[in-house]
């Protein structure tokens, strides 16, 4: 650090310690609790499952290389059985951006953790499941567009898109990991490219495993045996149901000493995501579908007064309608500490791919040497 930089921020002490004595000015302090429920959760026990995903990258002079997994654990308390599952992967890329490449290891990390837990889901059947962050998140990644690759005109590559896209529906439920990346489809691409370039090819690829992801989670939230499914986040930006320049996280964090849930909001994907690629063209019958997913979301303190999540549920229409005290008392008898359920912090635990576990992929793989261009840095 500069130290002229000090100088600058110790001029700036007071305006930014004004600003954190008035920033709620803008809202009624009373207006808070009204829209608080206090609930003291009774704790039930429950068959739960919980998946969370990790990736790692790191550019290269030429190209990236980046790893990701999913996790599962379930446990039943009746049994005190343990079961899991496991989805992960290498992916090597010439794309031409950090940033986007970042957005596309995303994009399999969230496919990796709904897919784990989906592939768990239907073998053991839990009847709680949990998807570490929130249900809509998942559902707005961003769509890979053909300039992060090339700059190449995407129209045959869209053909090829649409061509591909009814075998990857077809099959990718029933394959362990991700169908879209398997050396199959892969092949396929290749024999229906013009030029077999890579970048070419992660074109297609790409945007065929953004589609398998909706097709994984609307599949995951519509299981047929119908567990109650919710998102869990530690933190939101979300201003909807107070309507402060302050998130409502933040808001009741402090005002609502008690424990208990907020007010909900119900969010329809209309109007969070204006469209998914090109799915409209390519199977109108699941872009409808997705449209019509209702997702409610709420705040609450199940276990600890100090700490607050947002909680994400989808309302399956088959089932009996879930109530959030109903929500927090499976949560109550999963957590840990500070309002965090045990399974969760396992999972996280598990998958998380660190540095350290980098360097022995790299040096797995032989990379180790490999130049990046910042060695003189």
């Amino acid at each position: 650090m500069v130290y002229k930089l000090l100088e600058v921020i110790r001029q700036k002490k007071s305006y930014i310690l004004k600003y954190l004595e008035n920033k709620e000015s803008d809202i009624s302090l009373q207006e808070i609790p009204s829209k608080w429920n206090s609930y003291t959760p009774e704790g039930k026990d429950v068959h739960i499952a919980a998946s969370d995903g990790s990736f790692y990258s790191k550019q290269y002079l030429g190209f990236f290389l980046g790893v990701f997994s999913g996790y599962a654990e379930s446990f039943d308390p009746k049994t005190q059985k343990i079961d899991s599952d496991f989805v992960g992967d290498i992916y090597l890329s010439i794309i031409k951006q950090s940033d986007n490449f970042k957005t596309l290891l995303t994009l399999f990390m969230f496919l990796s953790e709904v897919k784990a837990l989906y592939n768990l889901a239907k073998k053991e059947k839990p009847e709680f499941l949990i998807l570490d962050g929130t249900i809509t998140s998942k559902f707005i990644i961003p769509f890979p567009l053909p300039y992060w690759f090339t700059k190449e005109e995407p129209y045959d590559l869209l053909s090829i898109v649409k061509q591909l896209y009814p075998k990857v529906k077809e099959n990718c439920l029933s394959y362990p990991s991700i169908y879209s990346l398997s050396k199959e489809i892969e092949e396929d691409v290749l024999n229906l490219l013009s030029e077999k370039r890579r970048d070419l090819l992660e074109v297609v690829i790409s945007q065929l495993t953004y589609y398998e992801h909706l097709i994984t989670l609307y599949h995951f939230l519509n299981l047929e045996y119908k567990p109650i499914i919710i998102g869990l986040a530690k933190t939101s930006t979300g201003t909807d149901l107070l309507n402060s320049s302050i998130p409502d996280i933040k808001l009741f964090l402090d005002y609502c000493k008690d424990l208990g849930y907020s007010q909900p909001v119900y969010q329809n994907l209309q109007n969070l995501k204006s469209e998914f690629g090109l799915l409209k063209d390519i199977d109108p019958d699941l872009n409808n579908r997705l449209y019509d997913l209702t997702i409610e979301s709420f705040y609450a303190k199940y276990s600890d007064i100090r700490s607050i999540n947002l909680i994400e549920y989808f309302q399956h229409p088959d089932r009996p309608t879930v109530e959030e005290k109903e929500i927090l008392d499976y949560l109550k008898n999963t957590t840990s500490v500070y309002n965090y359920p045990l399974r969760l912090r396992m999972v996280d635990n598990q998958v998380r791919i660190t540095a350290a576990d980098f360097e022995k992929i790299e040096k797995e793989i032989g990379l180790n040497f490999s130049i990046t261009g910042r060695e003189a840095l």
